[in-house]
């Protein structure tokens, strides 16, 4: 019988919105999936910004891991905390 990895993401992994002031969306995406974080571009959610600008969205379980690689790398960032997953919150606005 095949057996679920625990450590693999999905989609509906992606709770967390890393909003950035210095990088390009695009270079710190790959910086992450460099280092093995899985990680997409969405719009933003109307409840993390108003405007439509694209953002990074990653897994909760991978906090740690993307607050030590944005260190290391000089990034500035914020990040949200999503009330589910990115696709319940696109879908409710």
């Amino acid at each position: 019988m095949y057996k679920l990895n625990k450590d693999l993401r999905t989609t509906l992994d992606l709770d967390l919105v890393l909003l950035n002031e210095n990088y390009q969306i695009l270079e710190i995406k790959e910086m992450l999936a460099k280092n093995g974080v899985f990680c997409k571009i969405f719009p933003s959610p109307k409840s993390v910004l108003k405007a439509c600008a694209p953002v990074i969205c990653f897994s909760s379980k991978d906090k740690e891991k993307v607050i030590y690689i944005l260190d290391e790398n000089g990034v500035k960032y914020e990040l949200v905390k999503l009330e589910k997953d990115i696709i319940w919150e696109l879908l409710r606005t």
